[in-house]
């Protein structure tokens, strides 16, 4: 009796061990999106300063070396082309109206009228802040993204969805010195 007892006991004992070997591996969640090294967004853009508004269709195309934006109005009237590698920017207006700088911020303040820290920007359009930089968080969340402050703009991601197990935002509302941008993003492509 004490020999079926044993043998029941490790029996029972030696089946637990095996369901627990079975058991799969937790699902790794994906890193910061800051670690997207390629990515393009399709979707628009609104631009508002104290003296005038614009609004625009917008494609930007992220690249570990350089950052290229489209912008134009229906149907590509009025196209820019925007090329950044590091400190150096490179506008083409159309109709051979081409401006090359080593100061990016500069040129788009000159060309638009306010500053737009494009460098930063490619950061607060995942959602995020520019690691280069210190941020606060603001407290407000949307959707579960959280608000932050960085270099004197006021950043709120919002409509946070899933993209290709990402979690980006599809509307980034930033306010800084004179003017409001609003960038919404229609379509993600991630190229990871």
């Amino acid at each position: 009796m004490r020999v079926c007892w044993s043998v029941g006991l490790a029996v029972f004992a030696l089946s637990g061990c095996t369901t627990v070997s079975t058991v799969s591996k937790p699902v790794e969640l994906p890193e910061s999106p800051s670690s997207l090294q390629a990515w393009s967004l399709d979707g628009r853009i609104g631009a508002q300063a104290t003296d005038k508004a614009w609004q625009a269709n917008l494609y930007w195309e992220h690249a570990p070396t350089q950052d290229r934006l489209r912008i134009s109005g229906p149907l590509s009237q009025g196209l820019v082309s925007i090329v950044v590698q590091k400190d150096l920017i490179y506008v083409n207006e159309g109709k051979g109206d081409e401006t090359l700088s080593r100061d990016p911020d500069a040129l788009l303040k000159q060309r638009l009228g306010f500053a737009v820290p494009l460098t930063s920007l490619r950061f607060w359009v995942l959602g995020i802040p520019d690691p280069d930089y210190p941020f606060e968080a603001t407290g407000n969340r949307d959707d579960a993204a959280g608000g932050f402050r960085q270099a004197g703009w006021v950043i709120h991601p919002e409509n946070v969805a899933n993209v290709d197990g990402w979690m980006l935002p599809q509307k980034i509302r930033a306010e800084g010195p004179g003017v409001k941008l609003k960038i919404l993003a229609d379509n993600w492509t991630l190229s990871n």
